[in-house]
């Protein structure tokens, strides 16, 4: 039996771990992903272990420190064969992805912890970004998520840009859900996922 602690500890999850916890049972062995945001590379070793040894992840960011570190990451858990590393904007994920091939698109909006906080991801490329996810995504049945930032004035504007990104989605046959933590003391963090259901 968890004592109250552990309990506190699980809930509410946070949203980068509950786009894990959602996506580990949609996920499978040989899918295509694409991170679209590697930072630390925390969602590309997820991703890297539910598409399995014949999956494929596809993994962006601009920052050089973020490439080092999620590639330092997957050479340690002995999967870095399964995953393209990409130096650029999310903005191009169609250069390296067909249309129509990619399962799952994650997000995960912001700064590289332990980086220059000024180093943002922006809205009106996110917005591109997103419009992207859409062309390179299965259809029906693919899933973008996108866990927001909303505590920080650049964050703020992201994320109001991506909720209503995702309003309109829902209003052209998606299904869109949005998940967080409520009356906090600042914006706390949430999680939008997409999926497509009609083609």
């Amino acid at each position: 039996m968890m004592n109250p602690g552990e309990i506190e500890m699980m809930f509410p999850p946070r949203p980068t771990a509950l786009v894990h916890q959602i996506l580990a049972g949609f996920l499978r062995e040989g899918d295509w992903v694409i991170d679209a945001t590697a930072g630390n590379g925390h969602d590309t070793h997820f991703l890297a272990g539910a598409v399995g040894s014949s999956g494929r992840v596809l993994a962006f960011d601009v920052q050089q420190a973020a490439i080092a570190a999620a590639r330092a990451r997957m050479v340690q858990a002995g999967m870095a064969a399964r995953v393209d590393f990409f130096q650029e904007s999310h903005a191009r994920m169609e250069k390296h992805a067909s249309r129509a091939c990619i399962a799952a698109v994650l997000f995960n909006l912001g700064y590289l912890p332990g980086e220059d906080h000024a180093l943002t991801t922006t809205a009106a490329e996110t917005i591109v970004a997103l419009d992207a996810a859409v062309r390179v995504l299965k259809c029906p049945g693919g899933v973008i998520s996108v866990v927001c930032y909303p505590g920080h004035a650049a964050g703020l504007q992201e994320a109001n840009a991506v909720e209503g990104w995702m309003a309109e989605r829902a209003n052209t046959g998606w299904r869109v859900a949005k998940y967080g933590a409520i009356h906090t003391r600042r914006p706390a963090p949430f999680l939008l996922l997409a999926q497509s259901v009609t083609i």
